[in-house]
């Protein structure tokens, strides 16, 4: 009887094998639109500014102010102290029983013709000589009994705007493309469909912090400004960014009115400043069995208000934007919807398309740190 060895199959690099693949696709680039999403996502603004006659590719909100406060002298001298005789800038903004301040003397107003106040010298404080253009402000009224009614001017309301922008992305698929069979993908026209929304969305994102009002006409596109375009009186120099800087932006947006809680849109590497100003042994105390350590800061708060930080990737180094969102969000002419386009040649054809634009009032309740270093 014959001994036949029994046959063994070894491992060769030319035997075909079935291919060891994932039937998952990752993605790690980043899709993420933060400051979009904290503000109320693509429609956030439309609760906030009640528009009519929406949608259309120019929407305008209405704003008013109150009275001012302030004011300038305008003499071509310096006053002297016992002049009763003043002129000023404006005498629209001002009227009979005005107690207005100057320098360390309080006047009271007896008389108001167009830009010339009839005044009572010394009502409180130093009487003294002022400059030709001294800052006044209006502390106080008084009105004589019995006395008949004066006038004094309206603040004129006032109008804003923004476009409406389109963001496009072509989704074009061949035949043969469309009928392999794939790891990871049911159907490649519809994968790519799905893909580009978020690269869209990172082009929202980025154009709140870049982008640039524009009309538009024939050969150029329409284009939605970002919170540069419309926050243009409190900023705040944040060279050497420090906890001081932060505070002084917030305080002058609430002196002039704002209320918060403000959004902090900032980049990385300023979250990780921040973080550096409280990150320190002298607030924090670590148990001997903790193996935790360091502090994640979510909001920063100030005596005028509470400022909640938004760790933005897309956000500029330079500028960090203070936004109340009460009175900012964006709207959206028209969603991300995918449409097909007439079939060109062998290949299936698409487009994804949205239509979106961005609004922000009273951009005096706001602020920005400049300059940031």
């Amino acid at each position: 009887m014959s001994n036949f060895a029994s046959p063994v199959s070894t491992y060769s690099d030319t035997t075909p094998q079935m291919r060891i693949i994932t039937d998952v696709i990752t993605l790690i680039d980043p899709s993420d639109a933060p400051l979009v999403q904290a503000l109320g996502g693509l429609d956030g603004a439309a609760g906030k500014f009640s528009f009519l006659n929406w949608p259309g590719t120019n929407p305008e909100w209405l704003e008013d102010t109150l009275t001012p406060l302030t004011g300038t002298l305008a003499h071509s001298a310096t006053i002297t102290s016992t002049a009763t005789a003043i002129t000023v800038a404006d005498g629209d903004d001002l009227q009979v029983g005005h107690i207005i301040l100057v320098d360390a003397e309080q006047m009271w107003i007896s008389a108001v013709s167009t830009n010339d106040l009839t005044v009572v010298r010394n009502y409180g404080g130093t009487q003294a000589s002022h400059a030709s253009l001294a800052a006044y402000t209006v502390v106080g009224m008084a009105r004589l009994e019995g006395a008949d009614s004066t006038a004094i001017g309206y603040t004129d309301r006032t109008t804003n705007s923004n476009y409406t922008q389109i963001f496009h992305k072509e989704i074009k698929v061949t035949r043969s493309q469309a009928q392999i069979r794939q790891y990871g993908i049911a159907d490649e026209f519809d994968y790519q469909s799905n893909k580009a929304v978020p690269e869209l969305m990172r082009l929202v994102e980025r154009q709140l912090h870049y982008g640039q009002r524009k009309a538009g006409g024939a050969t150029t596109p329409r284009a939605f400004g970002g919170y540069t375009t419309f926050m243009t009186t409190n900023l705040v120099s944040g060279a050497t960014l420090t906890q001081a800087a932060i505070e002084n932006a917030v305080m002058s947006a609430y002196i002039a009115g704002g209320t918060g809680p403000w959004i902090a849109a900032c980049a990385p590497g300023n979250v990780q400043k921040i973080k550096n100003f409280y990150d320190s042994s002298l607030f924090l105390q670590v148990m001997t069995d903790e193996t935790t350590v360091g502090v994640v800061i979510d909001s920063v708060r100030t005596p005028y208000g509470d400022v909640n930080l938004l760790l933005d990737r897309w956000a500029l180094s330079t500028l960090i934007p203070l936004i109340d969102p009460k009175h900012a969000g964006l709207m959206t002419f028209s969603p991300f919807t995918q449409t097909p386009l007439a079939k060109v040649g062998d290949s299936e054809k698409g487009q994804v398309v949205g239509e979106f634009t961005f609004c922000l009032r009273q951009e005096k309740a706001h602020a920005q740190l400049t300059n940031v270093s």
